[in-house]
């Protein structure tokens, strides 16, 4: 008897262990699998070169071209006419406005800033805006970068077209708008009225490796956004109005005059004739460059 209840003791021992040594493995089964999801799962150990998500894949077309005038140097911008397509305005980084009569080929030079505006690197003569209005008006716009007290400043200028004079920094009417540049890249340059007649303005975020200074995403700073403003502003003293339907006027904190920020240095941008949309190509950092639809 004392053999058979030693026997049972020993198996009921046995059992007990390997009870233990079973749920020792299943817990250490469990953690193991855990930790391999985590890891796996994981943004510090993901694969760089894995695909990037919600990228739009294009086929890349075989585009022609027709040469229509040549001879220039360094061309920032290109506009037409008011009402005559065939008058083409080339914009040159030193400073000249060039027109082209695509008929005859013949080139007249309309503006010319050369020694009045500074060059150096991405700045220049920018951008350039014909008024709505100009029929009646006469009225052109343009975004350059000029030296004042050491320092550098992008400044929106008023002209009144003359088909008769070569105009220079002083033939200007007003500065609209007058911003200080921080370093010479990434100071955009576009300018341009959209279907509501407003002008629309960009500048990049001053330039320097990496948005230094973070002015792609401080709301206080016209640098590194997209302005709306109305150029004629009806009232003593004031150089523009901001329009009452800005999405930051009521906003503490934010400059009433910005309508979209966050811009790495929007360059150029365009309003769809069908549709009225804003695109906006943004230079990037290094690898990437935007088009944004801007809504």
């Amino acid at each position: 008897m004392s053999k058979l209840f030693s026997l049972f003791c020993n198996l009921e021992n046995f059992i007990i262990r390997f009870i233990r040594l079973y749920s020792c493995i299943f817990l250490f089964r469990v953690l193991l699998t855990i930790g391999v999801v985590l890891i796996l799962d994981s943004p510090l150990t993901a694969d760089k070169k894995q695909p990037r998500r919600n990228v739009i894949k294009t086929k890349v077309e075989s585009i022609g071209y027709v040469s229509v005038a040549d001879g220039f140097q360094e061309p920032t911008d290109i506009q037409f006419f008011p009402g005559d397509p065939k008058r083409m305005i080339i914009l040159e980084k030193r400073g000249k406005l060039i027109e082209v009569d695509l008929t005859t080929k013949v080139k007249t030079l309309r503006a010319d800033f050369t020694g009045q505006i500074e060059t150096r690197s991405e700045e220049g003569l920018l951008g350039l805006a014909f008024s709505p209005d100009f029929q009646t008006d006469s009225k052109f716009f343009v975004n350059v970068i000029v030296k004042e007290g050491g320092k550098d400043y992008s400044k929106i200028l008023e002209f009144e077209w003359k088909e008769h004079l070569v105009q220079k920094i002083e033939h200007s009417k007003r500065m609209i708008l007058k911003l200080e540049q921080p370093y010479s890249n990434h100071n955009g340059g576009q300018l341009a009225f959209g279907p509501d007649r407003k002008l629309y303005i960009g500048f990049g975020d001053g330039g320097g490796a990496n948005d230094p200074y973070k002015n792609g995403q401080n709301p206080g700073t016209f640098l590194g956004k997209l302005l709306r403003i109305l150029p004629n502003p009806h009232a003593a003293g004031a150089t523009y109005k901001v329009p009452e339907d800005n999405p930051f006027v009521h906003h503490p904190g934010f400059l009433p005059e910005i309508w979209s920020y966050g811009f790495r240095n929007p360059w150029r941008f365009s309003f769809d004739k069908l549709t009225g949309e804003l695109y906006v190509a943004d230079v990037g950092q290094n690898e990437f460059e935007e088009i944004d639809l801007v809504t």
